[in-house]
């Protein structure tokens, strides 16, 4: 009997999953079909941060690769990334919400976060989870991997980069799909928004886990001290 190297086994199966699309299709049916799972709270990002990671590390490739790596001038990419946060932010409430809310009728549904009007526990308690589960879980899924692994699809040209943002954005709204109608419509908007500064970023994962953490933040202390009704 032939003894099986591992190490062949392994750069055998690396390089089947970097040139058989079909299976990088089979992966983004996976993680559609995650983004809907509702095992337990947060479960979204807990399961799909697990298996876009394992899908790297079959790869040979890691976090770093696909843009959380370190960066020489800190100081640029948290002034980049604040002021791209409060562009999105002004864009979104003054202009696209109004807009949804005329086309659908109703409003984003922020009732998943009633809790935090007026209380601080509750304020804090979903800020640790909008700078962990959302900020760096969200950026790392639906930009770091699902906009490359739709760009292995269709390639990685400058129209194969549209099509992933278009696509990767319009995932990311769906699965905020608890927000009702006007939510998914938001949502898709700020991915848009958010997959175009990973691009112009030069796919700098900081700059969009900044941004994002940015952006929730605002959202979250204005709903904190805005009253019901």
């Amino acid at each position: 009997m032939v003894p099986v190297n591992p190490g062949q086994t392994r750069n055998r199966l690396r390089v089947l999953l970097q040139t058989r699309k079909s299976i990088v299709v089979a992966e983004l049916a996976a993680v559609f079909a995650l983004c809907f799972a509702r095992l337990f709270p947060f479960s979204i990002q807990v399961f799909l941060l697990a298996f876009t990671s394992l899908s790297l590390w079959l790869r040979g490739l890691s976090w770093r690769d696909v843009g959380l790596r370190r960066s020489k001038g800190w100081w640029k990419v948290v002034l980049q990334a604040v002021l791209a946060a409060l562009l999105i932010a002004i864009v979104v409430n003054l202009v696209t919400a109004p807009l949804v809310h005329r086309l659908v009728g109703s409003s984003v549904n922020n009732s998943r976060f009633e809790n935090i009007r007026g209380n601080f526990v509750a304020l804090m308690g979903w800020l640790a989870v909008a700078w962990t589960l959302a900020a760096f879980g969200e950026e790392m899924i639906f930009r770091g991997y699902l906009m490359n692994r739709v760009a292995d699809i269709v390639g990685r040209t400058r129209t194969g980069w549209v099509i992933s943002l278009l696509l990767s954005s319009l995932i990311f709204g769906l699965g905020h799909g608890y927000q009702g109608v006007a939510g998914v419509i938001d949502t898709a908007t700020i991915g848009l928004l958010l997959g175009t500064l990973y691009l112009v970023s030069k796919r700098n994962l900081w700059v969009n886990i900044i941004c994002h953490g940015v952006i929730d933040s605002i959202s979250l202390i204005a709903l904190y001290f805005s009253r019901a009704g």
